[in-house]
C-alpha cells in the first residue's frame, strides 16, 4: 500500500472506532454499542475532507488496495475510503474493520459467508500488509466470539511481531474482582488458540471522552486510572511507530516470501523426480518382459517351431499384461500417497534432513505454510508432481535473496550504529 497503516480488529463495541478517533485527533468514525460499520474503512490523510466508495478505493492504482478485488463485490461495495485533514497521523493511515460477532446458533459468520465475502481471508490480506495490528476486546465479552478466535488462530498466524492485544474500556470496572474475572476469562480463552505457554502482553486501557479527559474513577479501580493512561500511551507509541516499522515489515515479508517460494520449488521438484521414478518402475519391467517375450517367440518362429512360438508369445504377453497391471496398481497407490500430507511430509524430511534433525523451528513453520498451499491449491488440480517447473535460475535467485539481499536490506534499515558493530555494505554480514 502507498502508506504504512494500522489495522484495528475486534469484537463489535470493543472500542475500535473510538480508538481510531482518539488516535487521529478528530471524530471520523461513528461510535455506538450496536455495530456501526459493515465493512472495512480506510482513513487516510488528505488535502481536503472527502469520502470515496469501495470501487473507487480498489480502482486507484496508487493506493495499493487492488488485491481486495479477489474477495468479490461483497467486500468491495461495503469498503470505504475517508480522506481527512488535520489528522495527528500525517504519514500513515488507519483501517477500521467491522466488528466480529457470531451468527445465531453459535456458528461463526465467516463459515457461512453471511457477510457476502470470506471475512477471515480478507483479514489475512490486511494483516499481511499491516505494519501494526491492534486486536480489541470488550470487558463485557471477555470470552471473545468464535469468529474472533478463528481469526486469531488462522488469519493472524505469523503476525505475532506486530500484533498487540488490548482489553479496552478497563475504566468501566467498578470492583477489582470484576476486572480480575474479565482479565482471567480473556487469558483463558486466548490460551486455547495461542500455542505457547507464555501469553503476549495484554494492554489494559481506556479511551477518554470526546473532551479529551478520562472520566473520573469510581469504586476500587479509582487509583488505577493513571496506570490505564500510561498503558494507553504505550499503545499510542506503537501506533505512531507504524511508519518506521514499514521498512522492517517489508524486508520480513520479502524474506518470508522467498523462503516459501524456495521450499515450494524444492518440494515440487522432488515430487516430479519421485513421479518419474514411479513411472520408470511401472514401464521398465513391462518393456523388458515384452521384449524378452517377443525375442523368445521370434527365435522359436525362426527355428520353425511355429506353434510353440505362438504359445510362447501369447503366454509371455499375458504374463507381461498381468505384471503391468500389478505394477500400475502399485504405481497409482504410490502417486496418491505422494500427494497426501504423509507423502509431502516425507519429501520435506528428505530434502531438509538437517533442519528436521535439529528441529529447526523456522524451517518447520515455513513448511506448514507450503504444505497447506499444496494440499489446498495444488493437489486438487493435479498434484505437486505436475506443477510447472520454475524458470532456469529461479532457485539461485531465491537463494541470493535469502543469503545476500535480505540481510543487506536489513542492515540498511537497522539503526545507524550499534555498539562495537560496523555496517559494511560490501560484505554479507555485519563485522564485529
Amino acid at each position: 500500500t502507498m502508506l504504512p497503516f494500522v489495522l484495528l480488529l475486534g469484537n463489535h463495541s470493543s472500542g475500535k472506532s473510538s480508538f481510531a478517533n482518539y488516535a487521529l485527533g478528530r471524530r471520523v468514525q461513528q461510535c455506538g454499542v450496536a455495530p456501526t460499520d459493515d465493512g472495512f474503512t480506510v482513513i487516510a490523510p488528505g488535502e481536503e475532507d472527502a469520502d470515496q466508495d469501495g470501487p473507487a478505493l480498489v480502482s486507484d492504482p496508487d493506493l495499493g488496495f487492488e488485491g481486495l478485488r479477489q474477495f468479490g463485490p461483497g467486500l468491495v461495495q461495503h469498503a470505504k475510503l475517508k480522506l481527512r485533514t488535520d489528522l495527528k497521523a500525517s504519514n500513515f493511515c488507519v483501517i477500521d474493520s467491522p466488528g466480529m460477532i457470531d451468527a445465531p446458533g453459535g456458528s461463526t459468520l465467516d463459515h457461512g459467508h453471511e457477510r457476502g465475502y470470506n471475512f477471515e481471508a480478507s483479514v489475512r490480506w490486511f494483516a499481511d500488509r499491516a505494519d501494526v495490528i491492534l486486536l480489541f476486546f470488550d470487558p463485557d465479552k471477555p470470552g471473545t466470539t468464535g469468529e474472533t478466535l478463528s481469526v486469531l488462530t488462522n488469519a493472524l498466524s505469523g503476525c505475532d511481531h506486530k500484533l498487540h492485544i488490548i482489553l479496552n474500556k478497563a475504566d468501566r470496572f467498578e470492583k477489582i474482582h470484576d476486572f480480575a474475572r474479565a482479565y482471567g476469562a480473556l487469558c483463558w480463552n486466548l490460551s486455547k488458540v495461542i500455542p505457547r505457554k507464555d501469553l503476549p502482553r495484554i494492554y489494559t486501557t481506556c479511551i477518554p471522552p470526546a473532551d479529551g479527559e478520562v472520566r473520573e474513577g469510581h469504586g476500587d479501580l479509582a487509583n488505577g486510572l493513571e496506570d490505564l493512561r500510561r498503558t494507553r500511551d504505550d499503545v499510542m507509541a506503537e501506533v505512531f511507530r507504524a511508519p518506521t516499522r514499514r521498512v522492517d515489515n517489508a524486508v520480513t515479508r520479502l524474506r518470508d516470501a522467498a523462503s516459501v517460494l524456495l521450499m515450494h520449488l524444492d518440494v515440487c521438484s522432488a515430487a516430479r523426480s519421485a513421479r518419474r521414478k514411479e513411472l520408470f518402475a511401472l514401464y521398465a519391467p513391462s518393456v523388458l518382459a515384452a521384449s524378452a517375450c517377443v525375442s523368445g517367440a521370434g527365435g522359436l518362429f525362426v527355428a520353425g517351431a511355429v506353434s510353440p512360438a505362438v504359445a510362447c508369445g501369447a503366454g509371455g504377453l499375458a504374463a507381461t499384461a498381468g505384471l503391468h497391471y500389478l505394477n500400475a496398481k502399485n504405481c497409482r497407490r504410490n502417486l496418491e500417497r505422494l500427494d497426501s500430507q504423509e507423502g509431502l511430509d516425507s519429501l520435506y524430511r528428505k530434502i531438509y534432513a538437517k533442519e528436521s534433525v535439529r528441529g529447526d523451528g523456522e524451517s518447520l513453520a515455513t513448511w506448514h505454510v507450503v504444505r497447506q498451499h499444496l494440499l489446498e491449491k495444488v493437489v486438487p488440480v493435479g498434484g505437486a508432481a505436475l506443477a510447472p517447473a520454475a524458470p532456469m535460475g529461479a532457485h539461485k535467485k531465491l537463494r541470493k535473496i535469502l543469503d545476500v539481499e535480505a540481510p543487506r536490506l536489513r542492515r540498511q534499515a537497522a539503526p545507524a550504529t550499534y555498539p562495537n558493530v560496523r555496517h559494511d555494505e560490501g560484505s554479507e554480514a555485519a563485522v564485529p
